[in-house]
């Protein structure tokens, strides 16, 4: 039977992170309690000191667990990846044998379903075989150029902000800490055929996200390369009658956004906005012609 045990876990470095817990973490308490177990980890960067006030935020929606990354490394991506295998750590030690997940959810992210815990956990559970992680996958990216090959920009991998097997640190080999992590750890579980991709996490942007809070399938938004507050904001905020009554404009309002899109990537030539509009299309036409029958296998070679 299931320990359907799950784990949130908050990575902060800052005090603008933690504002944008507590307003996520507000929005969640107003939901109706889920009926899965959920832990929090507060998981403070190595310079921050352990947030009271977010920890008093959880109070009431499950049990709280403030912790402070002891790995002294800082930058970027080599600081975000250490504290990020703190907490694997941490939580592979203190939940052994536990078949739930741990939610790296970083502050730019937003649930927008009030069930969205219990819906990402019976996707979880769904799967002939327990993930080792599951969250919004992202194709090969490809930047498309004149009377040039194309330019491959990103390599296929899940993005960071996913559910994580308990013992996922146990489950990855010492080479899959070096780089970004979400893009290191991939190939080692898709390996192993438990890298799964879930539609119902997502990433959003200024100009659609009001019409992702509509869309039924998508329980958790990701603001990638979004300007955050802004973001989180916006996800937060209950549709207004108007878009309400504008929901079934939606489909066409897509074709549109696509098909400037597809018209922006000639303009849009370097750069990272050049790479978010390749990659939101690259996203598009996988999600058209998912199956669900399970991911491509990773071109690259594990060791």
């Amino acid at each position: 039977m299931a320990n359907k045990n799950h784990i949130i876990i908050l990575p902060y470095f800052c005090q603008e992170e933690v504002d944008r817990y507590l307003k996520i973490l507000k929005k969640i308490a107003s939901f109706p309690k889920p009926e899965v177990e959920v832990h929090y980890l507060l998981a403070a960067s190595p310079r921050t000191a352990p947030s009271a006030e977010l920890a008093a935020a959880c109070e009431g929606l499950g049990k709280t667990i403030s912790f402070q990354c002891p790995t002294q490394i800082f930058g970027y991506p080599e600081g975000p990846g250490a504290m990020f295998w703190d907490c694997m750590e941490y939580i592979s030690t203190n939940y052994p044998g536990n078949d739930g997940f741990s939610l790296w959810l970083e502050s730019d992210m937003a649930p927008i379903k009030a069930d969205w815990i219990d819906r990402l956990s019976n996707q979880w559970y769904s799967f002939d075989q327990l993930p080792i992680m599951m969250g919004c996958y992202v194709p090969e990216v490809y930047k498309t150029r004149l009377f040039k090959s194309k330019k491959l920009l990103l390599e296929p991998h899940i993005n960071g902000g996913a559910c994580y097997a308990m013992d996922f640190a146990t489950q990855m080999p010492p080479e899959a800490r070096t780089g970004v992590f979400d893009m290191a750890v991939f190939q080692y579980a898709q390996a192993k055929s438990r890298a799964m991709s879930s539609k119902q996490i997502s990433f959003s942007t200024h100009t659609r996200v009001r019409r992702d809070l509509s869309d039924p399938d998508k329980v958790l938004l990701h603001g990638f390369m979004q300007e955050k507050d802004q973001f989180i904001d916006e996800c937060l905020t209950p549709l207004t009658e108007q878009e309400l009554k504008s929901v079934a404009w939606n489909p066409l309002k897509e074709k549109i956004e696509t098909a400037s899109r597809m018209l922006r990537v000639w303009f849009v030539r370097k750069g990272r906005r050049a790479m978010l509009e390749n990659m939101f299309l690259a996203k598009k036409q996988f999600d058209q012609t998912d199956t669900g029958a399970g991911l491509p296998v990773p071109t690259k070679r594990v060791a």
